[in-house]
């Protein structure tokens, strides 16, 4: 009877366990679906935040662009022309930003560092805010140049990569259009994201002619336009590509191979800046700082 009991006892123990257990799992799941549930409402609140204040913030600076671009200053028009050749240069959603919009942003940037001038440094001088207001202006036009020349450096240092590729799967036997499109699968890049544009245009109707035509008037670039050229020569003339695609591939490997001498031969020269303005400055404190300081004492 006693032994009964005591399987009984176990056996209920056992199983009270193993449903405490089955709960807390259960409870801990639940918890982590609405958790999961709750990050991605969050997610979404903040994503659609985050653009409603994009929005209001480009609708205000597309305001001030088109008061601007009633006023008709000729430098005005020419650093639209310039921001809009960059942006149709990034491509993307930055091509879908009008000129004038963005110089609206810049102006924005100006407003901005005055306010921050004034309340937060105290800054009530009207020539020095002047100064910070004109660079504020030319903060977001000085990004935008920067982001095209690495847009440009990235596509430079692709070039061989993409060419050797295409090199190899011509001679094997592939035709230009399913080994441009194998590497489209394979590789990522400034330079691959605009051969995808191209493809994207050619299903649309364009001739592949006037499709790498049309990038190459796009990105502006003269190390892409050579190789455009060189391509769409040789289909053309109905040459075979191997050999022009091979020689252009030597050739700009030997050009980026240069462009990186170059660049080492350059960083000496940087880095005198920083050694000038951060280094040496405190070089002198720790050896003079003593003796100075000896010479206060006495």
């Amino acid at each position: 009877m006693e032994r009964i009991f005591f399987i009984f006892a176990a056996s209920l123990l056992f199983g009270s366990c193993i449903a405490i257990i089955a709960l807390a799992i259960l409870h801990y799941l639940s918890q982590l679906e609405i958790e999961k549930k709750f990050k991605e409402r969050s997610e979404k609140v903040s994503e659609v935040y985050k653009k409603g204040i994009v929005w209001n913030f480009l609708f205000i600076a597309g305001k001030i662009g088109e008061y601007i671009k009633k006023i008709q200053y000729k430098k005005i028009d020419e650093m639209a022309l310039d921001i809009t050749k960059n942006l149709e240069i990034l491509g993307g959603a930055y091509s879908k930003v009008n000129a004038h919009t963005y110089i609206g942003v810049q102006v924005l940037f100006a407003i901005a560092f005055i306010l921050i001038s004034v309340f937060a440094l105290d800054i009530y001088n009207i020539f020095i805010l002047l100064i910070i207001a004109v660079m504020g202006f030319f903060v977001p036009w000085y990004w935008l140049k920067e982001q095209t020349k690495a847009k440009h450096k990235a596509i430079f240092r692709q070039i061989p990569d993409v060419l050797d590729m295409l090199t190899m799967m011509v001679e094997a036997g592939l035709d230009f259009n399913a080994s441009l499109s194998k590497i489209l699968e394979l590789e990522k890049g400034q330079l691959i994201d605009e051969f995808k544009a191209v493809q994207q245009e050619i299903r649309f109707g364009k001739s592949r002619i006037e499709a790498f035509e049309s990038m190459a008037l796009r990105i502006k670039y003269q190390p892409l336009t050579q190789v455009i050229n060189a391509l769409m020569l040789a289909i053309k003339t109905g040459g075979s590509l191997a050999p022009t695609l091979r020689t252009l591939s030597e050739q700009f490997r030997i050009e980026r191979s240069q462009l990186a001498e170059k660049m080492a031969q350059e960083a000496p020269i940087k880095l005198m800046g920083p050694l000038v303005l951060l280094i040496f400055p405190t070089i002198f404190i720790i050896l003079f700082g003593p003796i100075i300081l000896s010479f206060m004492g006495k």
